[in-house]
Formats: structure tokens, C-alpha cells, sequence
């Protein structure tokens, strides 16, 4: 299945006329029908990002490329707020796969403490990170409207 027919498919799960998503996308209503009839296969970034938030799906889902989420890969996505029980500290670290390929700690040589305030300092940076990157990607999708 082509991304256009995922596309129409979602669009009448969800009720929604073309006309209503060429509104919120701010394109003409023929343009959405081009993108359902695949025959504009190039959809700019920006608009596959809206479309994507319109019919609530992720970017994968709608390319056809997701995979059933297990139960573990949804928990490993939510990351909590702070750590203060050492268990779940070295649960994160352990399971996050970049803190383990990038390596150059030792937890069997950490207290409990030292491991809290190590996941506690890789979440700050993490959320530091996500918060620039968001900022980026707004004024980026500005920079393009006004080109």
C-alpha cells in the first residue's frame, strides 16, 4: 500500500473531508487528492509533518514502515521526570542503547547515589536536547513559509 492510500484510508477512519485537511494544511482540496492518488509522490517535509498530526499518526505509520510497539519498547519511550530510586536509575541507563554503545562508565564501580545523579544528569541533558531541537525545527519551519 502506497502512502497515499494509507493516507485516504486514515482520512475516512477519521471522518475528515480533503477539503478539511487542505484547510488545516493550507493547501487546495486537488492537492490532497494528488497526495491520496499518489500522483505528487514528493510531499514537502513541513506539510508530511502536519499531515501527520492531522490524522494522528507518526511519520512511520503513515510511509507504511511501523512495527507492532511491545509493551517494553512503549515503556523505554517514557522517560519520567527524575529519578530518586537507584533500581530504576540503573534500569535507564542499562536499557538506553546510545548510553551503552557510548560506554566509559563502570556502574558496578558507582554507590547508589552516584548512579541517581548520573541518570538524572543524562535526563537534563536529554531534555535540554529535545527542548533545542524543537525550537530549531519551529523556526525552521518558519524560515521555509516566508521563503
Amino acid at each position: 500500500m502506497q502512502i497515499g492510500e494509507r493516507l485516504k484510508k486514515r482520512r475516512k477512519e477519521l471522518g475528515l473531508s480533503a477539503e478539511n485537511i487542505a484547510e488545516q494544511l493550507g493547501v487546495s482540496y486537488t492537492t490532497v487528492y494528488r497526495y491520496e492518488a499518489s500522483s505528487i509522490t514528493k510531499i514537502p517535509v513541513a506539510t508530511f509533518d502536519k499531515l501527520c498530526k492531522i490524522l494522528g499518526v507518526t511519520p512511520a505509520e503513515l510511509m507504511g514502515n511501523s512495527e507492532e510497539v511491545s509493551e517494553e519498547d512503549d515503556e523505554l519511550s517514557k522517560l519520567p521526570n527524575h529519578f530518586e530510586n537507584p533500581q530504576e536509575a540503573i534500569e535507564f541507563i542499562l536499557k538506553t542503547p546510545t548510553l551503552a554503545a557510548f560506554g566509559g562508565y563502570d556502574p558496578d564501580q558507582m554507590d547508589e547515589d552516584t548512579i541517581v545523579e548520573f541518570a538524572n544528569e543524562l535526563l537534563g541533558h536529554l531534555k535540554v536536547m529535545s527542548h533545542r531541537y524543537q525550537k530549531k525545527g519551529a523556526s525552521g519551519d518558519e524560515k521555509r513559509r516566508n521563503s
